[in-house]
Protein backbone atom coordinates (compact mmCIF):
# COMPACT_ATOMS: atom_id res chain seq x y z
CA UNK A 1 0.00 0.00 0.00
CA UNK A 2 1.40 3.29 -0.85
CA UNK A 3 1.59 6.37 1.08
CA UNK A 4 -0.91 7.83 -0.47
CA UNK A 5 -2.89 5.22 -0.55
CA UNK A 6 -2.67 5.17 3.49
CA UNK A 7 -3.29 9.19 3.86
CA UNK A 8 -6.45 8.30 1.63
CA UNK A 9 -7.53 5.74 4.26
CA UNK A 10 -7.26 7.95 7.30
CA UNK A 11 -9.15 10.60 5.84
CA UNK A 12 -11.93 8.52 4.98
CA UNK A 13 -11.64 7.74 9.14
CA UNK A 14 -11.73 11.49 9.66
CA UNK A 15 -12.21 14.48 7.81
CA UNK A 16 -11.44 17.12 10.27
CA UNK A 17 -8.01 18.53 11.09
CA UNK A 18 -6.34 18.44 7.58
CA UNK A 19 -4.02 20.84 6.03
CA UNK A 20 -3.27 21.83 2.49
CA UNK A 21 -0.15 19.93 2.71
CA UNK A 22 -2.12 16.86 3.21
CA UNK A 23 -4.35 17.48 0.83
CA UNK A 24 -1.31 18.27 -2.04
CA UNK A 25 0.73 14.76 -0.35
CA UNK A 26 -2.90 12.84 -1.63
CA UNK A 27 -3.34 14.35 -4.63
CA UNK A 28 0.26 14.42 -6.18
CA UNK A 29 0.58 10.92 -4.60
CA UNK A 30 -2.69 9.77 -6.64
CA UNK A 31 -0.85 11.69 -10.13
CA UNK A 32 -2.34 15.09 -9.95
CA UNK A 33 -1.04 18.33 -11.61
CA UNK A 34 -0.67 21.05 -9.81
CA UNK A 35 -1.30 24.54 -10.80
CA UNK A 36 -0.20 27.55 -8.24
CA UNK A 37 -2.85 30.12 -8.41
CA UNK A 38 -2.29 33.49 -6.02
CA UNK A 39 -4.43 32.09 -2.88
CA UNK A 40 -5.50 28.15 -4.50
CA UNK A 41 -4.18 25.40 -5.93
CA UNK A 42 -5.63 23.61 -8.58
CA UNK A 43 -5.21 19.99 -8.97
CA UNK A 44 -5.99 18.47 -12.03
CA UNK A 45 -5.50 14.88 -13.11
CA UNK A 46 -3.84 14.09 -16.36
CA UNK A 47 -5.51 11.27 -17.35
CA UNK A 48 -8.89 12.53 -16.58
CA UNK A 49 -9.20 16.14 -16.85
CA UNK A 50 -12.40 16.19 -15.76
CA UNK A 51 -10.99 15.23 -12.11
CA UNK A 52 -10.05 18.80 -10.33
CA UNK A 53 -10.21 20.11 -7.14
CA UNK A 54 -9.10 23.76 -6.48
CA UNK A 55 -7.72 24.19 -2.69
CA UNK A 56 -7.07 27.08 -0.90
CA UNK A 57 -4.24 27.61 1.29
CA UNK A 58 -5.43 28.75 4.43
CA UNK A 59 -4.13 27.08 7.38
CA UNK A 60 -7.04 24.21 8.10
CA UNK A 61 -9.83 23.24 5.87
CA UNK A 62 -13.05 23.04 5.72
CA UNK A 63 -14.27 19.30 5.94
CA UNK A 64 -15.75 20.08 2.54
CA UNK A 65 -12.52 20.01 0.44
CA UNK A 66 -11.83 16.55 2.26
CA UNK A 67 -15.10 15.38 1.00
CA UNK A 68 -14.20 16.30 -2.22
CA UNK A 69 -10.84 15.31 -2.37
CA UNK A 70 -12.05 11.74 -1.53
CA UNK A 71 -15.01 11.51 -3.98
CA UNK A 72 -12.38 12.46 -7.01
CA UNK A 73 -9.65 9.90 -5.34
CA UNK A 74 -12.77 6.99 -5.74
CA UNK A 75 -13.72 8.18 -9.19
CA UNK A 76 -10.12 7.97 -10.35
CA UNK A 77 -9.63 4.44 -8.56
CA UNK A 78 -12.91 3.38 -10.14
CA UNK A 79 -11.78 4.40 -13.88
CA UNK A 80 -8.56 2.81 -13.39
CA UNK A 81 -10.02 -0.43 -12.25
CA UNK A 82 -8.88 -0.62 -8.33
CA UNK A 83 -11.58 -2.07 -5.76
CA UNK A 84 -12.98 -0.08 -3.46
CA UNK A 85 -12.24 -0.71 0.22
CA UNK A 86 -15.08 -1.20 2.83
Amino acid sequence: MTSAEKLYQRMRRTKAGWRPSDLDRLYRGFGFEVWQGAKHTLYIHPELPSLRATVTRSRSLPVGYIEHALELIAVLKQKRGSVEDG
